[in-house]
């Protein structure tokens, strides 16, 4: 446990610092590869991955109502840094800044950590976890839906008939995606337990016989 929280707490300050050099002093010749290599998109993923594994790992999701002062500082820590890149991203996108991917990038880990923890607090009331339970399809094969959301945007980005996606854009094209994503989520758990992704990589991993999960 205090191993993975070591190596996360490590992984994310050698992006976040990779990425402000990046914007910040983007001519150190061969260094300024290595430092775009450790802020790239995949080391934000496995970054992810990583706290979705030590919650799991720690039995967090159970534990909610007794970390909850944790969460409280969380979103306390959180929701400033939320606000302050949202504004630099607006600034970065109309002033057309040749760092706005890296600038998203730097908002990526703080908004994603206040929404999770936003969510938990949301979740301990039963009402709203009744009411969020379509979400909870679409986590379910949320293997299916990451390779998904690219293909579906990409194809509302076409009809759109966008040559430019501008930060506007992109808040109308996920609203659209996720609500794709929830009806068909519920749809396909209607007929099956498991997303068709998550069957392959259940088939791939344990065999024939474990992949038949159809109702």
């Amino acid at each position: 446990m205090s191993t993975i929280s070591k190596w996360l707490g490590g992984l994310i300050t050698v992006h976040i610092l990779s990425l402000l050099l990046v914007v910040f002093a983007p001519n150190m010749g061969m260094f300024s590869k290595i430092f775009t290599f450790l802020g790239n998109d995949a080391i934000t993923i496995f970054i992810m991955f990583l706290s979705g594994f030590l919650a799991a790992k720690a039995n967090w999701i159970r534990k909610i109502s007794d970390l909850s002062v944790q969460i409280r500082w969380l979103q306390i820590v959180t929701f400033p840094l939320f606000i302050g890149f949202s504004i630099w991203i607006w600034f970065a996108s109309q002033g057309n800044d040749q760092h706005i991917q890296e600038i998203i990038a730097l908002g990526t880990i703080p908004t994603t950590y206040l929404y999770l923890s936003s969510m938990f607090v949301i979740l301990e009331n039963k009402r709203m976890a009744k009411l969020l339970q379509p979400i909870a399809k679409v986590g379910q094969m949320a293997f299916t839906n990451y390779w998904a959301q690219s293909f579906i945007g990409l194809a509302i980005i076409s009809l759109m008939d966008l040559e430019v996606v501008s930060p506007i854009n992109i808040v109308i094209i996920s609203i659209i995606i996720f609500t794709i994503q929830i009806i068909y989520s519920v749809i396909w758990f209607k007929f099956f337990k498991m997303g068709p992704l998550e069957k392959v990589w259940r088939f791939m991993t344990y065999g024939r016989n474990t992949a038949a999960m159809r109702k």
